[in-house]
């Protein structure tokens, strides 16, 4: 939850969907920035470090910031009294310490998250080496970690939860501060000897903004994440949201118009909203969509979903904004989600999806493999399921069981083997063996490259109809190079063009071929003008005017009618969006 345990970084995978794209999140954007200055002379009395992916390097640390907020916010320090540091996990750590160090704090706090616990352990512990009367403090979800072996070294207090107000509490009474000591409501001080810090979700108490404290500082074009309430009251076994309390608390409006205007004014070109169902309150989520699209319309706007719960007053509003949902699948067997706490209608969830899809609605969706109860066979009918809707992209993972979790703490009793370091993905259990998780593994690879990095949303049903394949079959033949993670659309549009021959060919429907390429090669095309701003020169077997047309999405009926008319054309970036232009020969 927010203070140290909240932040959440985002994906910049590119947003494809229906030749619709948000360029913003393809172009390397400056971060939000901390409003205090890092190269203050004087010792800083609190510093935060909240290490960060190579990946995620421009997020804002809104844990940690939020952590600080709450020092701020109880009178205890002022902001310049406090730095936060946000290194990448590949940074080298002896420079990270050098930086720690140099700035002589009073005290350290380590935000913790399954992918950087490790190197900020082993960070905290040289410090604690070097410098044995620094106080250190760690909070965040991998604090769970330390709590459940019951061992808080190398830590003098770790928060779990909320931090906002406990650990303002616990620095007031620890510092003996002539500040005002903060109370949580009805709360005792804490025992000297309580080194790990669990207090209740916090009501009736305004939390401190970070934003509005002048801690983060938006700057001009850049991304950050934004809250506008706390708590989720799903149970799902496998996931921290909603972990100790299924209350759901809105942040004030005052607040959130205090802070969208913030934004605004600062120019920010897209914010990620935490909340983990946006739509769990329809009249409230409606009132936010209008405010923004009055108000933020130069924002693009990023949310997570229950399908289940929408209509089609919902999909409308969200028409209105430059925005992308996403959505938790998981998996497609309702039998499955519920052995892990999560409902699921099959009927709702499809209606949803296809209000989302007929109003054009840009949305993702996820996928866990190796849940329990849960198969291979299972997983690739997740898959199946999944496609059939054209998300724009669709975000695979293995399994975690992460601490503080209710299927962490079933994982004896329903046989889950998993890796007890983070990130803690599940090695196998009884209906996923091993080897079953190493296939699941590939056609994610697979998927990941081929469809959502692809950018294959246009046009990847047509071909699996034209071959009457279904997608995990088409896709399970496809076997991404080592590198694909690091490749530009054009080299993965390669590939697709490969595998496609491949597979048209070894089914017996090369004449298909031709029109499928330009197909690919066109929609491609199209999205390196919009996403990129790129040009390209395309060689067609086909007239400009029939591969632009939607009839060449049913291969078969395409090319028993039309007739080959091989000619070049451009495909060009403009203001209202790209066009193609025929280079030689005429329009049929």
């Amino acid at each position: 939850m927010p203070g140290f345990s909240r932040f959440y970084p985002w994906d910049e995978t590119l947003h494809w969907h229906k030749r619709s794209v948000k360029a913003s999140a393809l172009e390397p954007r400056p971060a939000t920035v901390l409003a205090f200055s890092p190269m203050a002379e004087r010792s800083i009395k609190v510093l935060l470090v909240s290490l960060m992916t190579p990946e995620d390097s421009e997020a804002s640390p809104l844990g940690a910031a939020c952590a600080a907020a709450g020092l701020v916010g109880a009178g205890l320090l002022q902001k310049e009294d406090i730095l936060i540091l946000s290194p990448s996990t590949s940074s080298p750590s002896q420079e990270t310490l050098d930086k720690v160090l140099g700035k002589n704090p009073g005290l350290v706090g380590f935000s913790l998250y399954c992918w950087n616990s490790v190197p900020a352990l082993e960070l905290a512990r040289e410090l604690r080496r070097l410098r044995p009367s620094l106080l250190l403090v760690g909070g965040g979800p991998d604090a769970e970690a330390l709590a459940e072996k019951g061992d808080s070294e190398p830590f003098d207090a770790v928060f779990l939860g909320e931090a906002e107000f406990s650990f303002a509490q616990w620095y007031a009474q620890t510092l003996n501060t002539e500040a005002p000591t903060p109370r949580l409501s009805g709360s005792a001080a804490f025992p000297q000897r309580d080194l790990f810090i669990r207090p209740g979700p916090s009501q009736g108490r305004e939390l401190p903004s970070p934003w509005l404290l002048g801690i983060l500082a938006p700057t001009p074009g850049s991304a950050l994440s934004w809250e506008l309430s706390r708590g989720c009251p799903y149970r799902c076994s496998y996931c921290y949201e909603g972990r100790s309390s299924n209350l759901v608390r809105h942040l004030p409006q005052a607040r959130i118009d205090a802070e969208l205007a913030l934004f605004v004014q600062a120019g920010v070109s897209e914010i990620f909203v935490l909340d983990p169902t946006f739509n769990i309150d329809k009249n409230r989520m409606l009132r936010i969509l209008k405010t923004l699209s009055t108000q933020a319309l130069g924002i693009g706007w990023n949310f997570e979903l229950r399908a289940e719960l929408l209509d089609s007053v919902q999909a409308e509003a969200f028409t209105r904004l430059s925005c992308f949902v996403q959505i938790g699948l998981q998996s497609s067997s309702p039998e499955v989600l519920n052995l892990n706490g999560r409902s699921f209608d099959v009927e709702k969830f499809s209606s949803g999806l296809t209000l989302l899809n007929k109003k054009g609605v840009v949305f993702g969706l996820d996928l866990i493999y190796g849940l329990p109860g849960d198969t291979l066979e299972g997983f690739r009918a997740s898959v199946d399921f999944a496609l059939s809707f054209s998300p724009n992209h669709l975000d695979v993972f293995p399994l975690a069981l992460l601490p503080g979790t209710s299927l962490k703490r079933r994982s004896s009793e329903l046989g889950l083997q998993y890796d007890p370091n983070p990130p803690y993905l599940l090695k196998q259990h009884p209906g996923y063996s091993a080897k079953d998780m190493k296939t699941a593994g590939k056609l994610a690879a697979a998927l990941s490259c081929f469809y959502s990095r692809g950018r294959a949303v246009p046009w990847f049903l047509a071909l699996l109809h034209a071959l009457r394949l279904s997608p995990s079959v088409f896709l399970e033949s496809f076997v991404p190079p080592r590198n694909w993670e690091s490749l530009e659309q054009l080299e993965i549009e390669a590939l697709q063009c490969a595998h496609a021959e491949k597979v048209f060919t070894s089914m017996g429907k090369a004449e298909l071929l031709p029109a499928a390429l330009d197909l690919i090669r066109f929609n491609g095309a199209w999205s390196r003008a919009l996403a990129e701003g790129r040009r390209t020169v395309l060689k067609l077997s086909y007239s400009l005017k029939d591969v632009e047309g939607p009839e060449i999405l049913s291969l078969a009926a395409f090319t028993s009618r039309k007739q080959k008319s091989p000619c070049s054309a451009e495909i060009l970036p403009g203001k209202e969006g790209p066009h193609a232009r025929l280079l030689r020969g005429k329009r049929s």
